[in-house]
């Protein structure tokens, strides 16, 4: 079997990515707000960001994942193995370590403020931090190692790891076998409601991994999201996948709502089940269910954010270019400025609605700010942001322009 999506007619990926980010822009926003515990909190806190932040924490990561498996399949179209770990070595691993020395700990400064785990200025912090919280020991072997010292950057770890351990497997996928396999999706993908075979590993390993491993960020949630890559990879091998995802979008979308509804009755009226299930989860019968509305919820709004961008944005303008390099620098920057930021907003005896929209606001500006006059315009900055280089001037007046 060819694969046969090339890669200017996948522009969807792009605005799929470009939409993804903001969500998480907005997601981070509503976080002061809402009732599960975060870095900072409003001094009061609301059931109505919790349903939101808890709709959103089903897809938002899966969607990334899913897009960066297929963001892998057209790479490897056109580089070699070694270009591209060497591209994402680049791109990921060097951004990751930046984020960890420069970008985390004014965040970790503020969160500690805030908790009373720490007082005085930030230049007495940084030994302490270093001492209390770069420690991951504790931990044992585990892809929480990531999360600790990293905070939001985990995602750059985990894509890295990501893309070097797919490479076998996309070897095999590649080979005689791996085509016979494929071919069978493709005939499953052909019959009505053939899309949402893939549930049934991710409700497995739900339902298997999340009672051994239900920390955030450890075993449990990397062969998840893992498989998700995978999947990603998988569904821009031929056009045949992502069309049965175009041809289901409604019935996604129908899916996604209807398993919402039955979670968001089950979080306001059994809440302390719930909680339970979530963290501390078990294997009765009440979880294994939950685990697999999680998957069913999750892959639903996967296949209808994709059915409905290839759909619907599949197009080109003269700014997408532009805009899809900004997202990595924005998503980097955007949770420490949106806490150095908040940290004082949140102080203010006003109304919640109004710190959201302070603080969202401001930060949006700050952060297209700091993008707009130094991250863009020089090239040490831009390496360590996961951008390319500037070849010369040119393309630097060129791409300014075409932001204006």
């Amino acid at each position: 079997m060819e694969k046969s999506i090339e890669r200017e007619r996948c522009y969807y990926v792009d605005w799929l990515r470009i939409i993804g980010i903001i969500c998480v822009f907005l997601f981070h926003n509503t976080r002061f707000f809402d009732l599960i515990d975060w870095e900072l909190k409003n001094q009061q806190t609301f059931i109505e960001p919790t349903i939101l932040v808890m709709f959103v924490n089903f897809w938002i990561m899966p969607l990334f994942f899913l897009l960066a498996g297929a963001g892998t399949n057209l790479a490897l179209k056109a580089k070699s193995t070694f270009q591209f770990i060497r591209d994402r070595y680049w791109r990921l691993v060097i951004p990751y370590i930046f984020g960890i020395l420069i970008l985390i700990p004014p965040q970790r400064y503020v969160e500690c403020l805030s908790k009373g785990k720490f007082s005085g200025n930030f230049l007495d912090f940084l030994p302490w931090y270093s001492e209390h919280k770069l420690f991951i020991g504790k931990f044992g072997f585990s892809p929480v190692w990531f999360g600790e010292p990293g905070t939001h950057l985990w995602f750059l770890a985990f894509l890295f790891i990501f893309s070097v351990i797919a490479l076998p497997i996309i070897h095999y996928l590649e080979g005689e076998s791996g085509e016979r396999l494929i071919k069978l999706i493709g005939v499953a993908c052909r019959k009505i409601g053939g899309i949402y075979l893939c549930v049934v590993p991710l409700a497995i390993v739900k339902i298997l991994l999340q009672p051994i491993y239900p920390k955030y960020l450890s075993w449990a949630d990397f062969t998840y999201w893992f498989l998700i890559f995978i999947f990603g990879y998988i569904l821009f091998y031929d056009p045949e996948f992502v069309e049965s995802a175009e041809r289901h979008k409604f019935i996604s979308l129908g899916l996604g709502i209807f398993f919402l509804v039955i979670l968001l009755v089950i979080f306001t009226s059994f809440l302390d089940c719930l909680k339970n299930w979530w963290d501390r989860p078990d294997y009765s019968l009440g979880c294994i269910l939950f685990h697999i509305m999680w998957a069913f919820t999750t892959w639903s709004w996967l296949m209808f954010f994709l059915g409905a961008g290839k759909a619907f944005l599949n197009f080109r303008t003269t700014w997408l270019k532009a805009i899809n390099e900004a997202v990595m620098p924005f998503y980097m920057l955007h949770q420490t400025i949106i806490l150095l930021i908040g940290f004082h907003i949140i102080q203010w005896h006003s109304n919640a609605w109004l710190k959201y929209l302070v603080i969202s606001s401001s930060s949006f500006i700050a952060i297209i700010a700091i993008y707009y006059f130094l991250i863009l315009r020089f090239n040490w900055l831009r390496i360590l942001f996961g951008m390319k280089p500037l070849i010369s001037n040119v393309i630097l007046h060129s791409d300014i322009k075409r932001i204006n």
